[in-house]
């Protein structure tokens, strides 16, 4: 597919995630694309605020060592560990994740 507009990169984006052979995988990257191209058109992001957010997210990574890691502090400060372990064990408050 040749891109001529903005709404053709997610179609191709998805259009090649089909080839994932894992459904579950395909599933998840699927909705990851169009979830977060959905919030890059809807904030109107800028190419300086793109490489500003890239350049955040690599430097946390190059901060990772075997008894660190700022990508999982990250995830936790933005509620995603929490979210991830409420829908895997129900909201009763389990102690143990699946």
């Amino acid at each position: 597919m040749i891109i001529k507009n903005e709404k053709d990169v997610t179609q191709t984006v998805l259009e090649v995630m089909e080839r994932t052979t894992d459904p579950r995988l395909r599933k998840i990257m699927a909705s990851l694309i169009e979830h977060l191209h959905g919030f890059v058109r809807d904030v109107e992001l800028t190419e300086k605020e793109f490489r500003a957010a890239t350049e955040l997210l690599n430097d946390i990574g190059q901060q990772k060592t075997d008894t660190h890691n700022e990508m999982v502090l990250m995830a936790g400060s933005l509620g995603v560990s929490s979210l991830v372990c409420l829908l895997n064990n129900g909201n009763d408050g389990q102690p143990e994740t699946k």
